[in-house]
């Protein structure tokens, strides 16, 4: 008996970790539940009820685990969003390269390495024992910040922007890029982790989605806190309480980071339902959402945040990316660094914001993301297929051009 019910038990485990990755305590909790309604009939001589429950289990193990093996050995079986969520690593659940934090959300976990997903690309992801990406330096010439751009996004360690500026200028340089992130998250990773390494230039990159990244992260009336504090004793906002760590005791987060099964099925319920439900990219589909080489209406597009009418929500983020960079100025100031801020180069009215703020700030702007877009609208592989992050000659590409603001200095 003692044997039907710990093999139970790591049955259901493993069925709970193959059903959801977030959420398989529910499950998990539900068989326990169900095994102790069995041990009460087994008592009572009703035998079968626990016997037909372990055999649910067991078929429930095999079957979950043959269709893990198929995702392992067969990737290409998913496509679209379900892929996406099935293989990826940007999540703070077990198996993923986050953890997270009060104040910046999700954090990279130092020294995770692992084999990461996005849109038909893998690469791999490669988290030093100081949480940022490529080899950790005592210090640091150069020090990036960014989201997924700089981060490298699709791209092994060694072609990503920060490690190209360094193959081709022989400095030393800190990768403190991460995907998704917006300017608030940037200025407290310089200040945590880039002030130490003494830099002797911050390049700092300014993306479009930075603006909608800021509410996402952050609710409105800490933003507003943030702009209102001093700018020498800044408010440090707290993130939206669903990127922020869960008490220990808590059973879900428990279970999600400590306890499941790094199982990539784990992700294919959810993203498969929310797929079929929003008739958004999934199983067949051929493209996965991702972003593209930009179209000539994106390039010219306007940058609404700035212009009259704006949303709040969209001005309240320009405000906060205005602020953020200022701070970054500040920190950099402080150091004895100097700060160069640049973009991707479109939408044409958002790059033209970021270099009117860099000339109010008094700070350089680098045309790098210009001349990338440049090249890539003359056919030139800048851009990763049905996806719009650089490729390693992208990288090169943005990298040279950033590389000239050490030569003329």
């Amino acid at each position: 008996m003692r044997f039907l019910v710990l093999s139970y038990v790591a049955l259901l485990w493993i069925v709970a970790s193959l059903v959801s990755r977030g959420q398989g305590f529910w499950p998990f909790a539900a068989g326990i539940v169900a095994l102790g309604a069995t041990l009460l009939a087994f008592r009572r001589g009703r035998r079968r009820p626990l016997y037909a429950l372990y055999l649910c289990a067991l078929i429930a193990a095999v079957l979950g685990l043959a269709f893990e093996a198929v995702l392992h050995v067969a990737p290409s079986v998913l496509s679209g969003h379900v892929a996406n969520v099935a293989y990826t690593g940007y999540h703070w659940q077990r198996g993923g390269i986050y953890s997270l934090d009060d104040h910046l959300g999700p954090v990279m976990r130092p020294g995770v390495r692992r084999t990461m997903y996005w849109a038909g690309h893998w690469w791999e992801h490669d988290a030093n024992a100081d949480g940022y990406r490529g080899p950790a330096v005592a210090r640091a010439d150069a020090v990036f910040l960014g989201d997924s751009m700089v981060y490298g996004h699709g791209v092994g360690p060694d072609d990503t922007l920060p490690a190209r500026f360094s193959a081709r200028t022989g400095v030393a340089v800190a990768n403190l890029g991460q995907q998704g992130t917006c300017q608030i998250q940037s200025w407290l990773r310089l200040e945590r982790l880039g002030l130490r390494l003494r830099p002797g230039v911050v390049f700092a990159s300014s993306h479009f989605t930075d603006v909608g990244e800021a509410t996402q992260w952050y609710p409105p009336a800490e933003l507003e806190r943030f702009l209102l504090s001093p700018l020498d004793t800044p408010y440090v906002p707290l993130a939206r309480e669903a990127y922020r760590p869960r008490p220990p005791w808590d059973p879900v987060s428990l279970w999600a980071r400590r306890l499941s099964l790094p199982f990539r099925s784990g992700g294919v319920g959810g993203a498969l339902a929310r797929a079929l439900l929003e008739r958004g990219p999934g199983l067949g589909s051929g493209t996965a959402g991702g972003w593209r080489a930009p179209s000539p209406a994106e390039i010219g597009a306007p940058f609404t945040a700035v212009l009259p009418g704006a949303s709040p929500e969209d001005a309240l983020g320009w405000r906060v990316h205005v602020r953020a960079i200022r701070q970054i100025r500040r920190l950099c100031d402080g150091a004895g660094a100097r700060l160069v801020l640049f973009d991707l180069g479109y939408p044409r009215g958002f790059s033209q914001a970021v270099e009117a703020l860099a000339a109010e700030l008094g700070v350089e702007y680098n045309p790098a993301g210009r001349l990338a877009l440049e090249r890539a609208l003359a056919a030139q592989p800048v851009y990763l297929v049905d996806d719009g992050h650089w490729t390693r000659e992208g990288n090169d590409i943005v990298a040279t051009v950033l590389a000239r603001s050490l030569s003329e200095r």
